[in-house]
């Protein structure tokens, strides 16, 4: 009676193991959940994340495509899961925007070969945004909607004209600078300490 009885717990065991490893797939670190964000932190490398201003539980979390151009990134992002709307590349630049966040790719700065992806939430972009940064790329009534902002464009242009620190231009010219009225970096540097712990733990 005993080997059954053994057989059936190691059984058991191994059933529970096999189901826990399955259940953390690859996004650990990552505060997105939906399938795209999934496959950025699969398929690119971790780079930082940014804390919203207004929220710190909005974030932007930045990724690298090493040697692949904005176009072939893009192409695999919609081949992958596609987006609600899909910008015009200008200016070395592209967005997609997903049910729950913007994806915005630009050319790394240290080198012409890597794209940079980041993934923003809604919140995030509303919040932090320049709205200069997506002229060209959409027409700001599409982003009104999107974000449930009336004039979501204008009021936030005055937000940054009246202070400029209070406007995020995206991670290649914000990057580590990026600050908050009176407060330090809003910048989660290293990668340890995002994937470690989450961005929300730690410093």
């Amino acid at each position: 009676m005993k080997k059954p009885l053994l057989f059936v717990m190691l059984s058991f065991i191994l059933l529970l193991s096999a189901c826990g490893s399955g259940g953390q797939g690859s996004t650990s670190g990552s505060i997105f959940k939906d399938g795209i964000a999934e496959f950025i932190s699969t398929n690119y490398i971790f780079q930082d994340a940014v804390k919203s201003q207004a929220r710190s539980e909005d974030i932007s979390e930045i990724y690298l495509a090493e040697d692949k151009s904005i176009d072939e990134v893009a192409k695999e992002l919609q081949a992958h899961e596609k987006p609600k709307e899909v910008s015009e590349k200008k200016d070395n630049k592209q967005v997609l925007i997903y049910q729950d966040s913007f994806v915005i790719l630009t050319n790394d700065e240290n080198n012409s070969q890597n794209t940079m992806v980041e993934i923003a939430t809604h919140n995030f972009v509303r919040d932090n945004y320049n709205p200069d940064f997506f002229d060209g790329l959409f027409v700001l009534w599409l982003l009104d909607d999107i974000l449930d902002v009336d004039d979501w464009g204008k009021k936030q242009r005055n937000k940054c004209t009246s202070n400029n620190e209070d406007c995020y231009r995206g991670y290649g010219t914000s990057g580590g600078y990026y600050k908050g009225s009176g407060t330090s970096s809003t910048v989660r540097g290293g990668t340890s300490s995002v994937r470690g712990g989450g961005p929300g733990s730690g410093k």
